[in-house]
């Protein structure tokens, strides 16, 4: 090691206070800002200031004696005056984001006070807190940073060498400490941003370990148990090489409206899969591929949708990632239940048997595929090259990740129209406010922030809120850090929020009712969504305390209103117009809580760069039969600035600080202390609700990966997150 080099890690090691280096490359690699004795030395060897999502709360004044506007004979002055306001406060916004509606005010009085927790009375109110305290003023929530810093620890000696690192790294955290304090987390991430791919290196990772940016605290830290527990490692993390895994992820989805995985019925030109190679791969030597087929045994994943924006034009600072529209074929072996991954065709193309598509094939093996509108690949099995394997493997999970972002972004986006809707014609004195108004929780917000809030821009004053679309917190994010332009990103997830239907995917379906789906054994994303039942029996007892007719309903005035906006303003496609009883709108609140809570739910996979990167960086096809090494696997994995900057970026959408903070069946001390008959039907509905994530927890443990995206306590209350 040169003396340069030493300099550096001195430089660095004295202005962040590191331990001092002893003998070689493996003793620094060894001595990590968590060794003790100065493990938990100050505050940026602890993990920098506790900056994330916390334990903060507002006290806002109960709510009124709630009643139906047509029986309010004693505040329906101030009721009607309220909503008047309302309407001025509140507006649809049809230009800000092509193709979507937003809210048109974001700093309006109704949207600021609905984007905090807000209780509304003391520790006597009877609202059941599952254990944690989620106005915890000790409760510091995930320090988004910590992690970086930790993994700059871990991997010490390979970063230093980079050039000017010291500089970087305390530019870095001069940005951590001159932006945090101002309590915009927003700005603050995307501000981060930056730092993160300056100050790591640009270039590819060296290893799998290089690969893992989760933290490791050293169990001597006084707040071990309640750091680490805020960095769950993906449950499959040390099963990554297996092919049963990638089967399992379609079954475990990252999103609960993900639902690409459908039974193989027939051949298909775009993917020629052949008998030969079926019976190639490890299992199925013995099995037939039509029999399997007509037995119900075969299922396909066929990302074509995404084909358009997997061609589209890249933004130049992606580093040369790429997304592919793949395909992949997934069977079930004869005297078995258990999915198994056979085939992968990383783009919708395949190469042709002519003289021209084989002289085609040798030329992008040989330039790459540039622009090309149709890239052309070949399906690829377990039977192959086993790099050749991995590296399909990544091809096909990396968009499966990125369908899982847009997933999540659009299901916001599809929601967002409803809280106009109900700030405007649903006011305080309504029932439905105490039973919503936590389900909606900062809807509103969050969407602006993702998609509006530009770095830099305010959020209240003089100035327009609304800034680039394509330049938000998440949009702008995507622009760096993934295979897809912004421009792109955003088309995707407005396109795909026009393919939601209200009541279609705000249902569970039975997948048992599907022959070939109820010949796999475990389906997690079906078999433990059990929640619906549990959530319309407690909102059919709520309701039922106000409304005592299907009269009452019609006559509901300001409901009525709500439903009629939601539909013909907002555009909501899918939700009714009008309720016309009782049980119907048992089915409309429902499903509005359901779409709020269960159909929010978002997976860690983003943040596994092993397997979730949401960039390909490989311009050339893969060769089945060529001999790569894991080198060139290493070489379709995000560089590490990259990679940093995606995991780090990421825990702020996919993980609650703890189970049961602010997650379904949560609601505010106070909530209902107007309405004591509230009480037993709210310990009913959390009391399913711990008994329903006791038996899931009970089936994870039986299974090889646990999945908590049904588990009520990991599911967010509202999209707060």
């Amino acid at each position: 090691m040169s003396d340069d080099t030493n300099d550096k890690i001195e430089e660095l090691r004295a202005l962040i206070n590191a331990p001092k280096a002893t003998v070689n490359s493996s003793d620094l690699r060894a001595a990590r800002f968590f060794n003790a004795p100065q493990c938990y030395s100050g505050d940026i060897i602890q993990g920098g200031p506790p900056v994330g999502l916390g334990g903060v709360e507002f006290f806002k004044d109960p709510y009124p004696s709630v009643s139906l506007p047509q029986y309010d004979s004693s505040t329906l002055t101030e009721r009607e005056q309220a909503l008047i306001q309302a309407k001025i406060d509140n507006f649809f916004e049809y230009a800000k984001l092509p193709g979507a509606v937003v809210h048109g005010n974001v700093t309006c009085e109704d949207v600021q006070t609905a984007k905090d927790w807000q209780y509304r009375g003391g520790l006597e109110e009877q609202e059941y807190n599952f254990g944690v305290n989620d106005a915890d003023p000790d409760f510091e929530g995930l320090r988004m940073f910590e992690g970086t810093i930790a993994y700059l620890g871990k991997h010490f000696a390979a970063i230093v060498l980079t050039p000017d690192i010291a500089a970087r790294f305390l530019s870095f955290l001069s940005v951590i400490y001159s932006s945090v304090f101002d309590n915009n987390l927003g700005r603050f991430t995307v501000e981060i941003m930056d730092p993160i791919l300056v100050t790591f290196p640009h270039r590819k990772c060296n290893s799998v370990e290089e690969l893992d940016f989760y933290p490791d605290f050293c169990p001597s830290h006084p707040e071990y148990e309640k750091r680490i527990k805020q960095w769950p490692k993906a449950p499959y993390d040390n099963d990554f090489r297996s092919d049963d895994l990638i089967a399992w992820l379609m079954t475990a989805s990252q999103t609960p409206v993900f639902n690409y995985l459908q039974p193989y019925t027939e051949h298909m030109r775009k993917f020629p899969m052949t008998n030969d190679k079926f019976k190639r791969v490890p299992g199925f030597e013995s099995d037939n591929l039509d029999q399997a087929m007509a037995e119900g045994r075969l299922f396909i994943l066929d990302f074509k949708d995404f084909h358009e924006e997997t061609v589209a034009p890249r933004n130049w600072d992606n580093y040369g990632a790429r997304l592919h529209a793949g395909i992949a074929l997934f069977a079930i072996p004869t005297h078995s239940n258990t999915l198994k991954t056979v085939a992968i065709q990383p783009t919708q193309n395949p190469v042709g048997n002519s003289f021209w598509d084989g002289l085609g094939w040798t030329l992008t093996n040989i330039f790459g595929y540039g622009g090309n509108q149709h890239p052309q690949s070949k399906i690829i099995t377990p039977a192959d090259n086993y790099w050749a394997w991995q590296m399909a493997k990544n091809a096909i999970t990396t968009m499966t990740s990125m369908a899982s972002v847009i997933d999540h972004l659009s299901t916001h986006v599809y929601l967002g129209p409803i809280p106009v809707a109900y700030f405007r014609n649903i006011p305080d004195y309504h029932p439905l406010r105490p039973l919503l108004d936590t389900h909606l929780m900062a809807l509103v917000t969050n969407n602006h922030t993702g998609i509006f809030t530009e770095v830099g821009a305010q959020i209240i004053g003089d100035d327009d809120p609304y800034g680039n679309p394509y330049n938000g917190l998440l949009t702008g994010a995507i622009q760096k850090l993934s295979g897809f332009s912004s421009a792109t990103f955003v088309n995707a997830t407005v396109r795909r929020k026009n393919h939601y239907s209200f009541f279609e995917q705000g249902t569970p379906f039975d997948r048992m009712d599907d022959p070939s789906l109820a010949q796999i054994d475990d389906y997690p994303q079906h078999d433990d969504d059990k929640m619906m039942p549990i959530i319309r029996e407690w909102v059919d007892g709520y309701l039922r305390l106000y409304y005592h007719s299907d009269n009452d309903v019609i006559e509901d005035t300001e409901l009525q209103a709500f439903l009629y906006e939601t539909t013909h303003d907002g555009k909501v496609r899918g939700f009714p117009d009008n309720a016309d009883s009782i049980d119907r709108l048992v089915d409309i609140i429902s499903s509005i809580i359901y779409w709020m809570s269960v159909n929010h739910g978002f997976s860690s996979f983003a943040s596994f760069m092993k397997l979730g990167a949401l960039g390909f960086y490989r311009d050339h096809p893969i060769e089945p039969t060529h001999g790569y090494s894991e080198r060139d696997w290493l070489n379709v994995c995000p560089p590490m600035n990259v990679g940093a900057g995606l995991f780090f970026f990421s825990r702020i959408f996919t993980d609650l600080p703890e189970d049961w903070h602010r997650s379904l069946g949560k609601y505010p001390k106070g909530q209902f202390k107007h309405d004591p008959n509230v009480y037993p039907l709210l310990d009913v509905f959390q009391s399913q609700l711990q008994s329903l994530d006791d038996d899931i927890r009970a089936k994870n443990a039986d299974r090889r990966w646990s999945y908590d995206l049904r588990m009520p306590s990991t599911i967010t209350v509202s999209p707060w997150n």
